[in-house]
């Protein structure tokens, strides 16, 4: 009887074994290593990333739907791979934790914000500057308010909208601070402001109102335009305990004018809950 091909034989005795024939899995490795670098392997790569990106910002959309909807409580990796329609093993491959994905969120969320343009350096008076540079913030988070009031809610107890400021995400943000930094540099060197107290501790005392307001308003107890009224009032309230005599007539005029404008406001119908 003729003995069987040495080829077949020894394809018998590595499928037994649990491995591919060695002449079998000889083509394809070369093949792999000719085209490695080529176009082919080049596609592919690129359709591989742009798959875990699709599925990456898929999470993060259902990430703050749910946080719109539903409120931080409902941000669970249960829901939210349900919404995503992913595994929740997919969830923490792709982004991590629900704590990484909620910072995975506010730095997405960030970039998407408009960069601001406040006319803060339009005009030489420091006072003035400042408090276009404040208007301009305020008009920035409430033109922003979809992205970031669910995502101040959401990050209310974990402190990092706080920290996101002083991070490279918070540029934006930074930048509006940096003009206010600027003219109440200018109005102490002017003799506006008085210089009893350092400056970093007086530019904390002109954004309290704003930051009680903020809460506030991303929680939904505040709408917009009580939101800006209190911020406002609090920054300049804060600029007339520093305010030399020169200045504090206009100071006064701008709180004034807050007042009636607040005044209005209360006496609004209040909407049914």
């Amino acid at each position: 009887m003729a003995l069987a091909h040495p080829l077949k034989l020894e394809t018998m005795y590595h499928l037994r074994a649990g491995s591919l024939p060695r002449m079998i899995l000889a083509g394809p490795q070369v093949m792999m290593s000719r085209d490695a670098n080529g176009p082919t392997a080049t596609r592919t790569t690129g359709r591989r990333e742009a798959n875990v990106a699709a599925r990456r910002q898929r999470i993060l959309e259902s990430a703050r739907t749910l946080l719109k909807e539903s409120g931080p409580d409902g941000l669970s990796m249960r829901k939210l791979a349900r919404n995503a329609g992913l595994s929740v093993t997919t969830l923490y491959n792709l982004l991590g934790s629900r704590e990484e994905i909620l910072q995975a969120l506010i730095r997405d969320s960030v970039q998407r914000l408009d960069e601001p343009a406040p006319d803060a350096r339009t005009t030489r008076d420091p006072l003035r500057r400042a408090a276009r540079a404040m208007e301009g913030l305020l008009s920035y988070m409430i033109d922003n308010g979809d992205l970031l009031r669910p995502l101040i809610v959401a990050d209310f107890s974990t402190g990092h909208w706080a920290r996101l400021v002083q991070q490279d995400e918070g540029r934006r943000l930074q930048s509006l601070k940096g003009a206010i930094h600027t003219a109440v540099g200018d109005a102490l060197d002017r003799g506006q402001l008085r210089t009893s107290v350092g400056q970093p501790f007086l530019e904390t005392q002109l954004y309290v109102g704003w930051e009680l307001a903020l809460d506030q308003w991303a929680f939904g107890i505040l709408d917009d335009e009580v939101y800006r009224l209190k911020s406002l009032c609090g920054f300049y309230v804060a600029l007339l305990a520093f305010a030399t005599p020169d200045v504090r007539s206009r100071i006064e005029k701008e709180l004034r004018r807050l007042e009636r404008k607040s005044t209005s406001v209360e006496a609004r119908p209040k909407r049914a809950g």
